[in-house]
């Protein structure tokens, strides 16, 4: 028997199951067309799939109002050119944490209802970030049906994600510890060192092209970032110009290599050499350090946030403060 479009699926799992009979509901799209599903349950039978599908679509009968998931469908499609891939990504897999709630129509959605996605998170033993994200989501969402005139209202201004603690503080690498990189026979140890002298987060390290770096003026053009203020150019430190000319000289479309390696595979490499040095720093310590160290040697502020890509914190830095290479390039230096 063929279901009733947009009414949802019941599918038979493989293999000896109590429950073989998953029932789910089309809740968005990812990039590549792919279906991001609700999953309503597990049942033993058929039947009692069917008639779970049929209980779960009584309480989604269709109103005047456009769906949370619908909505999603239309404004993302031109949100995502605006974005980083990554932040993308992160706005598909949030909406997998919206679950059931995708298929409602916005207008009968309740708070508590939207509260409850991020108290299962916090339950969950997800990040903070985690929560910020999915939080934004929901804001974003609410914001483009406000602007369509889809609802008078927007719930995501009083959704509470607590405050936050971090698992792991970030903290500096020692000067023992660089010392350690510098000596270290490990041939992934070029990596944690680049990200020291550079400031880079390792996302824009990954996705760096041997075009994307000037060799005639040795600086990085960071053109893939997290953000927009992350768009920018670092002078390339002369301690590990050497390295960026080792890895130049294997001809890879990246500086990593023919493909963008993975941040699992960086992290991988990463961790060999720390074990080496015997020190527990994760990659985003590498630019925490970078951070100290300017403040140590006392760079301009104004040089030191163009070289980290960080928004300005007022207008007058954003519009008027203008930093050339050669100022950059002598920040740069201060590092030892």
């Amino acid at each position: 028997m063929k279901l009733p479009n947009n009414y949802g699926q019941v599918c038979k799992l493989s293999g000896a199951r109590r429950r073989p009979f998953m029932v789910r509901k089309t809740i968005g799209y990812e990039n590549n067309g792919r279906a991001i599903y609700h999953i309503i349950g597990y049942y033993p039978t058929k039947a009692d799939a069917l008639d779970a599908l049929a209980k779960f679509n009584s309480q989604d009968i269709p109103q005047p109002s456009i769906t949370l998931g619908k909505i999603y469908k239309t404004w993302f499609p031109t949100h995502s050119k605006h974005v980083s891939p990554s932040t993308a990504n992160g706005y598909i897999n949030g909406l997998r944490h919206l679950g059931a709630i995708a298929t409602m129509p916005i207008n009968t959605i309740k708070y508590r209802q939207l509260q409850s996605v991020i108290d299962n998170m916090i339950n969950a033993g997800l990040s903070y970030a985690s929560l910020k994200k999915i939080r934004s989501l929901i804001n974003q969402l609410y914001t483009y049906a406000l602007i369509n005139e889809w609802t008078d209202k927007n719930l995501a201004t009083y959704l509470t994600i607590g405050k936050n603690t971090p698992v792991r503080p970030h903290k500096p690498f020692t000067t023992a510890q660089i010392n350690k990189l510098w000596r270290c026979q490990n041939p992934n140890a070029y990596l944690p060192l680049i990200m020291l002298y550079s400031g880079m987060r390792s996302t824009e390290l990954r996705h760096l092209k041997r075009t994307d770096i000037n060799i005639k003026q040795k600086y990085f053009d960071i053109k893939t970032s997290k953000t927009k203020s992350g768009i920018r150019i670092i002078p390339i430190h002369e301690r590990i110009w050497p390295l960026i000319q080792s890895l130049l000289s294997n001809n890879t479309k990246y500086l990593l290599g023919d493909t963008i390696p993975t941040y699992a595979q960086i992290s991988r490499r990463f961790k060999s050499v720390m074990s080496d040095i015997k020190a527990t720093h994760t990659t985003h310590d590498c630019r925490h350090t970078f951070a100290t160290l300017l403040d140590n040697a006392n760079a301009n502020y104004n040089a030191k946030r163009r070289l980290l890509g960080h928004a300005a914190n007022n207008v007058t830095d954003g519009v008027y403060t203008h930093k050339t290479l050669s100022q950059l390039r002598k920040a740069i230096k201060l590092l030892k």
